[in-house]
């Protein structure tokens, strides 16, 4: 029970990653708060993790973080139901690509606007709760494309770089306020959306460039976003940690 009590917000947390984060903190004691733009999703994850987790308090909310009102609405929802936010996971992504020459600027523009905005506009809402209170702990969630490049997705891999850049501008401006702030990179991650775009050849050449022989879990993750949402990261900040099995630290097999 390391989040007892605490309030988080998970976005895009109705499958995935996202959904494994959620149902990794309710499991640890937190009210959890799912934000996403597919709200039948939500609610189905919420019943999941109810199923699952005996006593679980989560809710879900139907959520565009690339919106200043939308997100506004979400979080004042949360404030209103838990009077508090300690915990927010900015998880909420898309993911396009292209070999460089090829990648439209429509494919830069809709990523930018879910995965770099949709961190900075859910952090910008949440920060004054967290101000008051001088606490808070913000995980964000980038990718190993943003250490290594990943061929033929340019714009992904420019703008997850992005956000470890911004992990660090944050979590200077917000350490004097007792809010921490660091980044996850996964790498190849076991979920639907990963089924969804590659083969079962693709996966197994994939599991072959990690030294530890396979994909990430869902739950690999969630282990690792618990470690920043807890106290067992009182004195951390500013850290990334790569989910990855170690492929970031190999040479990167492009043909």
């Amino acid at each position: 029970m390391k989040l007892k009590d605490r309030v988080a917000i998970v976005t895009g947390g109705a499958r995935g990653i996202g959904f494994a984060i959620a149902l990794r903190f309710a499991k640890e004691g937190a009210k959890v708060a799912i934000f996403d733009i597919d709200i039948a999703k939500a609610e189905d994850a919420v019943k999941k993790i109810k199923d699952e987790v005996r006593d679980a308090d989560v809710i879900a909310l139907k959520v565009d973080v690339s919106d200043v009102e939308s997100v506004k609405k979400g979080v004042e929802k949360v404030v209103d139901s838990y009077g508090r936010i300690d915990i927010l996971v900015n998880n909420a992504a898309i993911h396009l690509g292209k070999p460089f020459h090829e990648e439209p600027l429509e494919y830069w523009e809709k990523q930018f606007k879910i995965n770099v905005l949709g961190t900075v506009i859910p952090s910008q809402t949440v920060i004054p709760y967290m101000m008051k209170a001088r606490k808070g702990s913000i995980i964000n969630i980038s990718s190993k494309a943003a250490i290594t490049g990943e061929p033929g997705h340019a714009a992904y891999s420019a703008l997850k770089g992005a956000i470890l850049s911004l992990t660090l501008a944050m979590a200077i401006d917000l350490a004097p306020y007792n809010i921490r702030v660091n980044v996850i990179c996964p790498g190849p991650t076991e979920t639907d959306l990963l089924y969804a775009a590659t083969t079962e050849e693709d996966r197994k050449r994939m599991a072959q460039r990690s030294p530890l022989g396979r994909l990430a879990k869902p739950q690999d993750i969630a282990a690792a976003a618990l470690y920043f949402a807890s106290d067992d990261s009182a004195y951390v900040t500013g850290q990334r940690i790569a989910v990855d099995g170690g492929m970031s630290i190999v040479a990167v097999e492009r043909f």
